[in-house]
């Protein structure tokens, strides 16, 4: 039957529903990059705690010039395990089905201001001459980490909306399709299927506009994750919620869909 194609596809799309995390090659490279570079500052960072404890031990200037040439590659370190991050985020954005070319170049360009930021920040580390000037790097990173935060998370969250927009598109072509077949063959049911698909048809509406409400309330909460990062830490959270309820309400429709091919494929 004709049908029977578009619900296969259905069949396809509730799968891949629950593969929205999926990702290229050159994403997964990406952040194999990040990981390898994060594990080489764990062992910096903590060769340089040691060697800081030492200076508090000894305060000997010998102990002193370990800890700044330690903390100095530390501070490279850290800024690059937050580039390799942000390049991650980038082809993520890349790869993100659907994604408008006004959102892509946004985040984009938040993207290469956060990482022109770090790039300075390493440029000057070589210039540290004591660990006074490396107290007072730390709390200009420190200052600035509220809005670095803030950029990738607002760029995660367009990731994920990308993929959401992606399978939002195909269902609404399922379900006009599915509408489409229930109305052609509407004269020739008996009360009873024309009731029940009905009813389906109206249930999956509903889930479609539960599912835009919520994308419509994370979209604007994205913009909203500013400020002071404990605040953001418990935003990002609600957002992270709100993202997964819309999913599973592009399932739950996608469901009835299912249940319209039942129906129509089998007598009263």
């Amino acid at each position: 039957m004709v049908f029977k194609r578009i619900f296969i596809y259905a069949a396809l799309f509730i799968l891949g529903l629950s593969f929205t995390s999926s990702v290229k090659a050159t994403s997964v490279q990406a952040y194999q990059d990040f990981q390898f570079q994060f594990d080489i500052y764990r062992q910096i960072f903590g060769d340089y705690r040691v060697a800081l404890g030492e200076f508090k031990k000894y305060g000997s200037l010998s102990s002193e010039q370990d800890a700044l040439e330690k903390v100095k590659t530390a501070v490279g370190q850290r800024n690059q395990v937050a580039r390799t991050y942000f390049l991650f985020l980038n082809e993520m954005l890349t790869e993100s089905p659907s994604m408008p070319p006004a959102e892509l170049d946004l985040y984009q360009k938040i993207i290469t201001n956060e990482i022109a930021f770090l790039d300075q920040e390493t440029s000057m580390a070589p210039s540290l001459s004591s660990l006074a000037d490396v107290e007072k790097m730390s709390s200009e990173f420190i200052k600035h980490y509220p809005i670095l935060q803030s950029s990738y998370r607002q760029t995660i969250i367009a990731v994920q909306l990308g993929y959401l927009r992606y399978f939002a598109k195909q269902f609404d072509t399922l379900a006009s399709q599915a509408q489409a077949i229930v109305n052609a063959n509407r004269s020739s049911m008996t009360d009873t299927k024309r009731a029940t698909l009905d009813r389906f048809i109206l249930a999956l509406s509903n889930k479609r506009s539960l599912y835009q409400q919520k994308v419509d309330g994370v979209r604007t909460g994205t913009f909203k994750l500013t400020g002071d990062v404990a605040d953001q830490d418990r935003k990002f959270v609600v957002l992270l919620q709100d993202l997964s309820s819309a999913r599973q309400y592009l399932g739950e429709g996608s469901s009835f869909i299912t249940e319209i091919e039942k129906a129509l494929t089998y007598d009263d």
